[in-house]
């Protein structure tokens, strides 16, 4: 576990790897690094997740730019990249963390010596990092939910995940290897009526389906247009909770006010009717008066570096 944990934090390297990226991250080229050294205004995550062999890790590289790899290698536990994107009607700077995500990985064994056959000391196991592991839906803006249209088996995998996706959060389903569309199994209309017939609360987020080509690279440009709407509804989540904050700003400011006092500042004039004046400290911030004071209490504040103004005490 600790293992693990190291490898977030980038303390723990795989061997024949740069010592400055921790395992499961991808160095970032400079085009990146140039765009977001201006600053950041939006950090948005894409998760993508599928049964093994969907095409999950080809879609990663993809999203980078990167060619297609005809061979197949198995993703051992969670990568995790940045890639470059951004919103067609803004010059805001979006970082992209696109999250390949493996359900269960593989754990590694290591021990320090030769380890003999009555030995009951085990050799020591290293976690890996995968979605047993991990909350991969935590601070997620979108998810990419991957399938092969040719194998039943792999939109089983959409079934019995699809659901257990947070409410809050868009999906694509992507039905991969449309290249291979002679050996289709799963049609078009099977995963937009299983989609169509998914019992949500009211106000859940958008449900897609597309299908792709890791190999030709169709699909991509759909892709990048969905990622408009995580991005939207996270724009509309910081601008609120932006507004929310202005709010309670100003209602703790209020609040400051002792409670059945009319306070009257000097720019904006002084209540006429007032019974008694007593001269307060011009100093935002500082209490008026003293918490609850009786009617007939006479509060005498003087500050020589100070300016006086006047408060009506009813």
């Amino acid at each position: 576990m600790f293992s693990a944990l190291k490898k977030l934090v980038g303390s723990d390297q795989a061997p024949g790897r740069d010592k400055n990226i921790p395992a499961g991250l991808q160095s970032m080229n400079q085009a990146l690094q140039r765009r977001f050294a201006k600053g950041v205004q939006y950090n948005m995550k894409i998760v993508i997740r599928g049964d093994r062999n969907t095409g999950k890790t080809a879609l990663w590289h993809r999203l980078q730019g990167r060619p297609f790899v005809e061979e197949y290698i198995p993703t051992q536990e969670i990568q995790v990249t940045s890639i470059h994107w951004s919103y067609k009607t803004t010059d805001d700077i979006v970082k992209v963390e696109v999250w390949d995500v493996v359900d269960k990985g593989k754990c590694k064994k290591r021990g320090d010596g030769l380890k003999m056959e009555n030995d009951p000391q085990e050799a020591e196991s290293e976690m890996a990092l995968d979605a047993e592991f991990l909350d991969v839906y935590k601070n997620c803006n979108g998810v990419v939910m991957m399938f092969d249209i040719t194998k039943q088996w792999t939109f089983n995998y959409i079934l019995r995940e699809l659901p257990k996706v947070p409410t809050h959060v868009p999906v694509c389903v992507l039905g991969n290897y449309r290249d291979m569309g002679e050996h289709r199994v799963i049609l078009p209309d099977d995963v937009r009526d299983f989609i169509d017939n998914l019992d949500r609360p009211p106000g859940s987020s958008y449900f897609r389906y597309a299908e792709s080509s890791m190999k030709n690279s169709f699909g991509l440009k759909y892709l990048h247009k969905f990622f408009n709407i995580p991005f939207l509804q996270l724009q509309k989540d910081v601008r609120l909770a932006q507004e929310r904050g202005c709010a309670v700003l100003l209602v703790s400011e209020e609040v400051r006010m002792p409670a059945g006092w009319d306070c009257c500042w000097g720019r904006l004039g002084w209540k006429e009717g007032g019974s008694q004046t007593c001269p307060v400290p011009a100093l935002l911030g500082r209490p008026l008066l003293p918490a609850e004071p009786s009617p007939h209490h006479w509060v005498d504040y003087s500050l020589e570096s100070s300016p006086l103004l006047s408060c009506s005490i009813p």
